[in-house]
């Protein structure tokens, strides 16, 4: 019988090792796979909490909210009087200035606000000594109460501003007439000036500067 080289006799193997090879390539996962499962699972990142903010997001700044102590400037779209307001009067105004945080206007110029009368009492008169009657000045104190910030009402606290008539002066009625008319018409207008002063009045377009007396959230 002839002799057949070993070629021959190893050759049926080769396709089964060929299979082999190829289900153990398949089997291995891709390298780019491998690595971005790894950065998926960072240890110092953490999972959102059940809200679904991020752990992360705590130490951005809120680009929402104005702070205790921010000045709000107004300007007054309706007129106010000791004389005819009463506590508990609403008046109309418009922020005057953008109101900036880090550079971002968070409340535009012309965005209306509404305030509120807490204190108003008119000028009265009093008795006063042996020269006559006094007059007690006048007086209102007013308050911020809401803007509108994109269609929608944000209520607000703020400082307090009081405004104080000016105090007529106690005048001798018996310092005599006048030497002549001239002086008469001079007295005449200063007395009506001084009855002016003792209203306390802040007219329509009067800029007023007031204070956030606590943070507010603007959404």
């Amino acid at each position: 019988m002839p002799f057949l080289p070993n070629r021959f006799v190893i050759s049926p193997l080769a396709p089964v090792l060929l299979l082999l090879g190829l289900l153990s390539a398949c089997g291995r996962p891709p390298a780019d796979d491998v690595a971005s499962s790894a950065s998926q699972k960072l240890p110092f990142d953490r999972q959102p909490h059940s809200t679904g903010i991020s752990p992360s997001q705590s130490l951005i700044p809120s680009t929402t909210k104005l702070s205790e102590g921010t000045t709000i400037p107004i300007r007054l779209q309706s007129a106010l009087s000791s004389a005819s307001s009463h506590a508990g009067d609403s008046f109309n105004a418009t922020i005057d200035e953008p109101v900036l945080v880090d550079g971002q206007a968070l409340v535009a110029r012309g965005t209306p606000a509404i305030g509120r009368v807490l204190e108003a009492k008119a000028s009265a008169s009093s008795l006063g000594n042996s020269l006559g009657s006094s007059f007690e000045p006048g007086y209102l104190r007013i308050v911020l109460v809401s803007l509108n910030v994109g269609g929608k009402t944000v209520m607000i606290e703020t400082s307090s501003i009081f405004a104080k008539g000016g105090s007529r002066e106690d005048r001798n009625s018996a310092n005599g007439a006048a030497s002549g008319a001239r002086q008469k018409s001079k007295d005449k207008d200063k007395d009506k000036d001084k009855d002016k002063d003792k209203e306390i009045v802040i007219g329509v377009d009067r800029r007023l500067n007031f204070r956030l007396a606590q943070t507010v959230d603007l959404e």
